[in-house]
């Protein structure tokens, strides 16, 4: 199994928005580029992503635009989930800093309970392990040096 994993910004993930900054749409339509691109050119057969199932995705869209379509799939851990693995209350409470110009909380630094999470990203991505072509992954960026190890 051949698995590209790709950092993402989780504000960037998701598909444009007309309220959207325009540096933030830039982005996204860069995001869209590269996506298309690799897509166009290698035979994928899934795609996962840390992602609130609910929220649309550029790479989910994408994935569901495709002729035939690409199984994705949403590998965020849900609180019900973060609560069973005992990390939900160091995640709400973890270190984090305030953006104002993106409007967005930036993590300051992994804390031990992101370990967990990581392993519960590899085990939904090796759910996938007889795919026949390549397994696409996006994840925070915290998240791609530990899982791809």
């Amino acid at each position: 199994m051949i698995i590209l994993i790709v950092a993402i910004d989780h504000k960037i993930q998701l598909t444009e928005d007309p309220s959207d900054k325009i540096d933030r749409r830039k982005l996204k339509l860069t995001l869209r580029a590269l996506l298309e691109a690799h897509l166009a050119k290698h035979e994928v057969s899934a795609v996962f992503e840390e992602s609130v199932p609910e929220d649309m995705t550029i790479a989910h869209q994408l994935a569901h635009q495709r002729k035939p379509k690409i199984p994705w799939d949403s590998i965020f851990m849900t609180e019900a989930e973060r609560k069973a693995e005992g990390i939900f209350e160091a995640l709400r409470k973890r270190p984090y800093r305030y953006d104002p110009n993106n409007r967005t909380e930036i993590i300051d630094r992994r804390i031990p309970e992101d370990d967990i999470r990581d392993d519960f990203f590899i085990r939904e991505i090796l759910k996938a392990e007889n795919a026949a072509g390549e397994v696409l992954v996006l994840l925070g960026d915290m998240h791609v040096m530990p899982v791809a190890k």
